[in-house]
């Protein structure tokens, strides 16, 4: 068979296209080796020029942004339909929705219910997860105060058990450590082990539900990033160490399902392939959806510049294989609005591509399906590669 040979340049562009991935080669591919142009050919027939795999794809982390500063009136069933369409164009089968975590001042806040009707007319597409714009509140709320009544437990239990009841796949997004982006955008931040999380724990593990969590890694009490200072005055001073604190989260229910959003989206430096490591391999309860967006600290990115997958990062997501999950982040905007459009999934899937392939069909879809109990209509059995 006729072979070719093709330089780093060549590579990165394939890289792009998801097909080294398909022959089981990886980011330590080196320039001088060469791959069979049949087998490429053979690969881009099945993946399609546009990048997509021959895989089905669920993203188990995205929102809907519903209204505007011009926009008062939440347009729901516009952002749904912008999500679908999205969908369709990015190879997504199906996305889990969730509010995002409102502080207990933020206007517009909104749950789960506010777009269940038209969510509900995509069962095959669409689910949700619950509390951000209710629980989420709540909890901050205590930590504000500094205690937590009968009452105020009472009255948690009660949101908790009804997202469920209403649907819900679990219980999210909760802030444990979020900086504010602008001075609108709140700034969040509670111990982990906080006794309401620790009753969430509880309830998650009682109805086999997962909790997505979104927490910035500090290992030590530091300041807060030059950055961040500038980007909002919401955002404090300085910052309080949170992972030992994390650590006793996820100790305190074993069953509990713990989904650390946006690993590969670091924002402090700390959260670092060797402290993912650690606390996976000490945590069996612990899983992490992928992020990879441009706006996060280089250095802790689980890509180079040119989208070629870092080596560690591979071995990271390679050794725990069954807890990784694709998390995109995106935002759904209702027409008109252009606020936070901005398509993700194409750099999480970049990196997923270039992971061995029985590696890459447990983090595009396979963890999703048993994490969210999910139906098999998730999965096409066309799409389902032998």
């Amino acid at each position: 068979m006729a072979r070719v040979q093709i330089d780093r340049r060549a590579f990165l562009g394939l890289i792009a296209r998801g097909i080294p991935a398909a022959l089981g080669l990886t980011a330590g591919f080196k320039a001088a080796q060469s791959v069979s142009l049949a087998a490429l050919l053979a690969h881009d027939d099945t993946a399609g020029a546009s990048g997509q795999t021959p895989y089905p794809i669920i993203d188990t982390h995205a929102h809907l942004q519903a209204r505007g500063p011009h926009h008062p009136e939440a347009d729901y069933g516009g952002a749904v339909a912008k999500a679908i369409e999205e969908m369709d164009r990015q190879g997504i089968n199906r996305t889990i929705l969730m509010p995002p975590p409102f502080g207990p001042d933020s206007p517009g806040a909104y749950d789960f219910e506010d777009f269940a009707g038209p969510m509900n007319q995509h069962p095959n597409r669409l689910s949700c997860l619950g509390g951000g714009g209710t629980l989420n509140p709540m909890f901050h709320q205590a930590v504000r105060s500094g205690t937590v009544s009968a009452d105020v437990e009472r009255q948690f239990d009660a949101r908790a058990n009804a997202i469920l009841g209403a649907g819900a796949l679990g219980f999210g997004e909760m802030s444990l450590e979020h900086f504010s982006f602008n001075p609108r955008h709140p700034y969040t931040s509670a111990p982990p082990d906080h006794p309401l999380m620790l009753r969430l724990a509880d309830i998650a593990a009682a109805h086999n539900v997962p909790i997505d969590v979104h927490m910035e890694a500090v290992l030590a009490d530091m300041p807060t990033p030059l950055k961040f200072v500038e980007l909002s005055p919401n955002n404090p001073p300085s910052l309080r160490a949170n992972i030992d604190h994390f650590r006793t989260l996820l100790a305190h229910n074993r069953n509990a399902s713990i989904v650390w959003a946006h690993a590969g989206w670091d924002n402090t430096g700390d959260r670092t392939v060797m402290l993912c490591h650690d606390l996976m391999t000490s945590n069996p309860n612990l899983y992490m959806s992928l992020k990879i967006d441009e706006q996060s600290l280089p250095i802790t990115r689980p890509v180079n510049p040119e989208g070629e997958a870092k080596p560690g990062w591979l071995r990271l997501v390679s050794h725990f294989a069954d807890r990784m999950l694709v998390g995109s982040d995106n935002f759904y905007d209702a027409p008109g609005i252009e606020l936070r459009d901005v398509p993700r999934l194409a750099n999480v899937m970049n990196f997923v591509r270039q992971l061995p392939a029985e590696v890459a069909r447990k983090i595009a879809y396979e963890n999703a399906t048993h994490l969210y109990h999910l139906p098999q209509s998730t999965v096409p059995a066309a799409a389902v590669p032998d």
